[in-house]
C-alpha cells in the first residue's frame, strides 16, 4: 500500500474478512439499523407521522433492507474461491421484491393494500432470514446476528401492517 488511508476501498493487505472482530461492530449497526423499522409505528402512535407517511417510509426501508441482503449474498457468492452463479441468480429476488411490494405499498389505495403489503415485506425479510440462517458459508457471527434483527423487523412491519388495517 501507498501509506494512504482508503476508506472506500477493499483492504488487500491479506487482512481477514469479515472475521470474528467484524461481529461487535456489525451487531452495533444492525442494532441502528433496526431504528427505521421500530420508528414509523411509533412515531404514528405518537401523532407524529400521518398514516401514510409512516407506512411509506417503513415500507421504503424494508425494500432497501431487503436490496441490502441480497447484495450481501451476491458479494459472499462472487467473491467465494468459486463463484455460486445459482445464489447469485437467486440474491436477485429480494430487491426485485423489496422494490415491487415498496411501490406498491406507496401507491395503494386502500389500508387493506398497505397492511398486506407490510405483511409481505416482513415475509420477505423472514425468507432472507431463514435463507442466511442456514448458510453455511456466511460466518457463524453473522448468521447468529440474524435472528435477533430479522425477529425485530419482522415484528415491526407487523405491527405497522396492524396499525395500517385499523380504522382511524
Amino acid at each position: 500500500m501507498d501509506g494512504a488511508v482508503h476508506i472506500l476501498e477493499p483492504r488487500s493487505d491479506g487482512a481477514v474478512r469479515a472475521g470474528a472482530g467484524a461481529a461487535r461492530p456489525m451487531a452495533l449497526l444492525g442494532l441502528m439499523g433496526l431504528i427505521p423499522f421500530v420508528a414509523p409505528p411509533l412515531l404514528f402512535l405518537a401523532g407524529v407521522l400521518p398514516s401514510g407517511v409512516a407506512w411509506i417510509a417503513q415500507a421504503a426501508y424494508a425494500g432497501a433492507i431487503l436490496a441490502f441482503l441480497g447484495g450481501v449474498r451476491a458479494a459472499q457468492a462472487a467473491l467465494g474461491a468459486r463463484a455460486d452463479i445459482a445464489t447469485l441468480v437467486i440474491a436477485m429476488a429480494p430487491p426485485i421484491v423489496g422494490f415491487v411490494v415498496a411501490a406498491l405499498v406507496a401507491g395503494a389505495g386502500s389500508t387493506a393494500m398497505v397492511s398486506g403489503g407490510l405483511v409481505g415485506l416482513a415475509l420477505a425479510l423472514a425468507a432472507q432470514g431463514v435463507w442466511d440462517m442456514t448458510a453455511q458459508t456466511l460466518p457463524d457471527w453473522y448468521r447468529k446476528l440474524r435472528l435477533p434483527l430479522t425477529i425485530v423487523a419482522c415484528g415491526s412491519l407487523l405491527v405497522g401492517a396492524l396499525l395500517a388495517s385499523t380504522p382511524a
